[in-house]
């Protein structure tokens, strides 16, 4: 399998930090086929721009050819990429533009929510799901110039996991978290579900676990169990010993809308909470734990924070943007911000 450039880009592309008014500007499709559980929508898109002959399309079938892809729409003179795909084909288009940028300036991207988890592009995403009106923003220069929601954020720059490979994602959690994923997406396989209601069951059933059993640290099946962590953001040791999770993230939205981050984050770039353990009662403190305003009362055995860099010592794994990964084999995981990118919101 490989991937398919079906049309050449068009040339007359301003590079600079921001295009100015009347811009020419060239756009490209890139599609995961295997994300949303093959649900079509982005194949669907590709066709509707094929038939138009007036876009450049890529059908992403083999990750290992996207450097070559990238230079290839480099050289096209393309400065803005549509994402057909879920949160992991971002992860992977992300990293690759970050660590070796075939650009001359970043592109921006548009997030379109056609894969099986979307929790980037539920924050950052193209905010029209309609498939024609995608196409014809995706076609028309003038339309693509006309866009006015541009959101700016930092990724979240994993320097040095256990395999070697950094990863620039939005979303980093261990302990429960990682364990919290692994559930969801078995959920995805076992049941159909996609998106949110896949996290919504899934949260569901554990919660109702943690509820209605008694507390066992040694139960694996579990996902509230403790785990040892370390953890110094800035320099400051901000926890030391048994945990329940901890996740950090430049997204401002979580799955489900959820806003786990309070005290006002200071004007750093990462988001970040940490829970103790045992965790809180969780009648009482699950809803304000994820929803409410940056001054609510935190769940006790919580600390939420913000840094520009955070180290991180555990055996537990990690997770970031539903990817699996463990922590390196000596020293902690560092996690920092990686480049800022734009995000077209809204035509």
């Amino acid at each position: 399998m490989d991937a398919r450039l079906d049309r050449p880009g068009r040339g007359g592309i301003h590079r600079g930090a921001a295009q100015p008014a009347g811009a020419t500007m060239t756009a490209a499709l890139i599609v995961n086929p295997k994300s949303g559980k093959k649900s079509g929508k982005g194949l669907q898109l590709a066709e509707n721009l094929n038939r138009s002959g007036n876009a450049i399309v890529i059908v992403l079938d083999d990750f290992t050819q996207l450097p070559g892809i990238l230079v290839s729409l480099a050289g096209e003179g393309v400065d803005t990429l549509f994402i057909s795909s879920g949160d992991g084909t971002i992860q992977a288009i992300q990293t690759e533009l970050a660590e070796r940028n075939p650009f001359a300036f970043l592109p921006r991207l548009a997030l379109l929510s056609h894969g099986t988890t979307n929790m980037t592009a539920a924050d950052l995403g193209f905010g029209i799901n309609d498939l024609d009106t995608q196409a014809r923003v995706i076609a028309d220069s003038e339309a693509l110039a006309a866009a006015t929601e541009i959101r700016y954020r930092p990724t979240l720059r994993i320097a040095n996991p256990r395999d070697g490979r950094v990863r620039h994602g939005m979303f980093i959690g261990t302990g429960a978290v990682w364990q919290a994923t692994r559930f969801c997406q078995e959920a995805v396989h076992r049941t159909g579900l996609k998106g949110d209601w896949a996290t919504f069951a899934t949260l569901a059933a554990a919660a109702a676990r943690v509820v209605f059993t008694r507390p066992d640290p040694g139960d694996v099946g579990r996902i509230d169990r403790p785990h040892a962590m370390r953890i110094t953001a800035d320099g400051t040791l901000r926890g030391d010993g048994q945990q329940l999770m901890f996740i950090a993230t430049t997204l401002e939205k979580l799955i489900l809308g959820s806003k786990p981050f309070w005290g006002g984050g200071g004007g750093a770039p990462i988001r970040s909470t940490l829970f103790g353990y045992p965790p809180p009662n969780l009648v009482r403190w699950l809803i304000p734990a994820l929803f409410g305003s940056e001054d609510r009362t935190p769940p006790p055995g919580t600390l939420s924070f913000a840094a520009a860099g955070i180290d991180i010592v555990t055996a537990s794994p990690f997770v970031i943007d539903g990817e699996f990964f463990d922590p390196p084999d000596e020293g902690p995981l560092h996690i920092e911000t990686g480049p800022q990118f734009g995000y077209v919101c809204r035509q």
